[in-house]
């Protein structure tokens, strides 16, 4: 089972759950930091932030006009099902709007609806669900070039090319990764470096360790770790050593179980946690090359 909410993009010197939007009175302050989560901040302050479940009220429309008004910003919101498929809407304030789901193929499996074009010959033996893909994908070139006047209002140049290509793409292997792919394609700036960034500071780890180029990092490494269901689990491999990897287990029984190999076998160690903000730090310091997870644990070596 994977992860089922909201992602919503805007522009704001405020925290999304610090805006007088959310002062509801059923809504109290534990729950609201409980179902918000910040991804990394993107220069001129673009916010991305994970929505547990959902935004309340669930009527996603509703919210989209309401944060573009006290923003004053074009907004995205992206609505999760279970990782498998991702529904996207877009407006601005001169009213720029869009919508489109995000694997098309997946989406046609969720049976969603879908308006046919202007004009449409079936082919002979077509099923509904091909059908559903066939109008899905007729719409991306219309689509991607609305999410572009959304993406200059917001004051950038989007890549239509690249657009086209995330709004036709299958998930590998989380929707929501798409999610963040379109908004890179609209050409807002790479997200801040953090400590996690391996340009960001020098590595103490090894000479010339990195992640694999496949490697979640920044706000994908928060999502993958937060999506993980129970039994799942996640490996970071490092390119320069095939013998040096950091890997997270979600145990059946909600713990996390995290362990790293710094090359050799004696370098194999694990603990665990039922922090998941300490098992995404933790990953993120050894994708940055850093150490300091070392002591922020207690570690068993598990090596020979």
């Amino acid at each position: 089972m994977g992860y089922s909410g909201d992602f919503v993009l805007l522009r704001s010197d405020s925290s999304l759950s610090d805006l007088r939007i959310f002062d509801d009175p059923e809504w109290c302050v534990e729950d609201r930091a409980e179902h918000f989560h910040e991804c990394r901040p993107r220069p001129g302050g673009w916010q991305t932030f994970q929505v547990h479940d959902c935004l309340p009220e669930n009527d996603d429309d509703r919210w989209l006009s309401r944060l573009v008004t006290v923003t004053g910003s074009p907004v995205m919101i992206a609505s999760v099902v279970d990782s498998d498929v991702c529904y996207v809407r877009g407006l601005t304030p001169s009213g720029v709007a869009w919508s489109t789901f995000l694997d098309p193929v997946m989406a046609a499996d969720y049976a969603v609806s879908v308006p046919p074009p202007s004009q449409d010959e079936a082919p002979p033996g077509e099923t509904d669900r091909d059908r559903r893909v066939r109008w899905l994908l007729a719409d991306v070139p219309g689509t991607a070039e609305r999410i572009a006047l959304w993406a200059a209002e917001s004051g950038f140049s989007a890549d239509r090319e690249a657009l086209r290509g995330v709004l036709s793409r299958r998930a590998d292997p989380f929707a929501e990764d798409l999610f963040f792919e379109l908004i890179d394609a609209c050409g807002l700036p790479p997200a801040e470096p953090g400590t996690d960034d391996p340009a960001a500071s020098d590595t103490p780890a090894h000479p010339g360790h990195r992640p694999e180029p496949n490697c979640p990092r920044g706000a994908r490494l928060e999502a993958a770790v937060l999506n993980l269901p129970r039994g799942g689990h996640l490996v970071l491999q490092c390119a320069a050593e095939p013998g040096c990897h950091a890997q997270v287990r979600l145990r059946p029984n909600g713990v996390y179980q995290l362990e790293y190999r710094d090359r050799s076998p004696a370098e194999h160690c694990r603990t665990q946690t039922l922090s998941v903000d300490k098992v995404i730090a933790a990953l993120a310091d050894w994708a940055a090359g850093e150490i300091a997870r070392r002591d922020a644990f207690h570690w068993d070596s598990i090596g020979a």
